[in-house]
Order: structure tokens, then C-alpha cells, then sequence
């Protein structure tokens, strides 16, 4: 009866010493851990609002809107083409950015539907084509030269 209460203290403590090592194998690395890196924290791009269009569509220029959401993906991909369109063809056209979870009246009035949604306005103020979804740089641009941009 002695011998199987040595072999299970003896079991014990080789678990125990066992133990020990891996905890003290893992507690000394720890000295080498560095923290991962923060994830940078990026700020929501600014919106235009219903005064901006309003402002734009008596302009006398073509005007293109992009109705998105700044948490939408294919909104963000398509923002960084649409401004540099902005920048391209300032005082020929108008390129505004409307996010339809902060404007959703003027979302609801303009019957936006999916996101992104383009939708282009000849000089007069007057919808004339409307695209719903991502779409490329010059098929943007050709798009606004047909809605009456020089």
C-alpha cells in the first residue's frame, strides 16, 4: 500500500517540477515580447451637405455626385479617384461627396437605392445619367464630357 502512494508522490512531483520549467521557460521569454502595433486610426474623409449641391447645381457646370457612406468599401475605393477628378477639372465641373447615413433626407430625395451610387447633372441642375457601383477614372470623366463639362 506504501508503494503506490510513493509513485504517485513521485509522479506529482515530476509534474510539478515539469511544470515549473515550462512556466519558467515561458515567463523568460516575456522579456522579449514587444507590444503589437497600434492600428492607425483613420478619421471618416469629409462630406459635402445639401447646401453644397444646391450651391453646385445652379453653378452653371456639370455636376457629379457620388452618394456613399464613409463605412462603405467600394465608397472609400472610389473617394481618392473622384477628388482627383475634383482637382483635375475644378472650374469645369463640380465632383461633391454626399454620405447618405448622415443626409438621408437628401439620400431618400435623390431615391438612392444601393451605395455607391454616381449621379451626374448637365450645367442646368438636370439629372442626366445615374450609375449605380464602382467605376473607372475615364469612364467617369467621359461620363461628365457627355453631361456638358469642356
Amino acid at each position: 500500500m506504501n508503494k503506490p502512494v510513493n509513485i504517485f508522490r513521485k509522479i506529482l512531483l515530476l509534474l510539478g517540477i515539469f511544470m515549473g520549467i515550462v512556466i519558467a521557460g515561458g515567463l523568460s521569454g516575456l522579456g522579449n515580447f514587444t507590444k503589437p502595433p497600434q492600428a492607425e486610426v483613420i478619421s471618416e474623409p469629409p462630406t459635402n451637405t445639401g447646401k453644397d449641391l444646391k450651391k453646385a447645381l445652379k453653378s452653371s457646370k456639370p455636376v457629379l455626385v457620388d452618394f456613399g457612406a464613409n463605412k462603405c468599401i467600394p465608397c472609400r475605393q472610389i473617394r481618392p479617384i473622384l477628388r482627383e477628378i475634383g482637382k483635375e477639372y475644378a472650374g469645369k465641373a463640380h465632383v461633391l461627396i454626399i454620405d447618405v447615413w448622415e443626409l438621408r433626407e437628401l439620400a431618400r430625395d435623390y431615391r438612392i437605392q444601393l451605395i455607391p451610387t454616381l449621379v451626374f447633372f448637365d450645367p442646368a441642375g438636370k439629372e442626366v445619367f445615374r450609375r449605380p457601383g464602382v467605376w473607372d477614372k475615364n469612364s467617369i470623366i467621359q461620363k461628365l464630357k457627355e453631361a456638358g463639362m469642356k
